[in-house]
């Protein structure tokens, strides 16, 4: 079972928060006044979950992610991890605690390629690359902005989002400041 906030504890706490929606960790104080390194979005609501998951056909694995973590923003939004939301909810923008995570229906309704193969479950924000499960087999791949064929593959949605979060978790120091 993956465990986002064990696997970005390493990081000094720092006006830490919790809200209803999600885990914000590691207060950046130097980007902005409400800006956490790694937020983690809170299980989701068992009957959204489901029904989202039936719709899309969303791989065991990545059921078992969501019951967990909704989706999460890591790393100041360098790798995004998407997951489920209301239907027509709107944004509460006075209130950033409330925000949902990005919505994986809206990357998967825009997503052309190998729709019914792929479904895309992340992406990372330099260069807009997304993260798709091939529900075939469930090995993680990674295609850059516009195209179609993979410049990464993992073997398992596991093995993928720790040895990235590993990676990217080495950009950073110890406060959560780019080294």
């Amino acid at each position: 079972m993956i465990d986002l906030l064990s696997l970005t504890s390493h990081f000094k706490p720092l006006n830490d928060h919790e809200s209803q929606a999600a885990w914000f960790r590691t207060l950046l104080p130097w980007v902005g006044p409400e800006a956490y390194l790694n937020v983690i979005h809170k299980p989701a609501p068992p009957g959204l979950l489901f029904n989202v998951a039936q719709r899309w056909h969303f791989p065991e694995e990545i059921v078992d992610f969501l019951e967990r973590q909704n989706g999460a923003m890591l790393f100041c939004g360098a790798l995004n991890l998407y997951g489920v939301v209301e239907p027509a909810r709107l944004l509460n923008r006075e209130d950033t605690f409330s925000l949902p995570p990005f919505n994986i229906e809206d990357e998967n309704a825009s997503w052309a390629f190998q729709r019914d193969r792929l479904l895309v479950v992340g992406g990372y924000m330099f260069d807009g690359s997304r993260t798709c499960i091939d529900r075939s087999d469930s090995h993680i791949h990674i295609f850059k902005k516009g195209q179609r064929i993979p410049t990464a593959s993992w073997p398992s949605f596991e093995t993928w989002l720790v040895e990235e979060i590993s990676r990217l978790r080495t950009l950073f120091d110890g406060e959560g400041r780019k080294i």
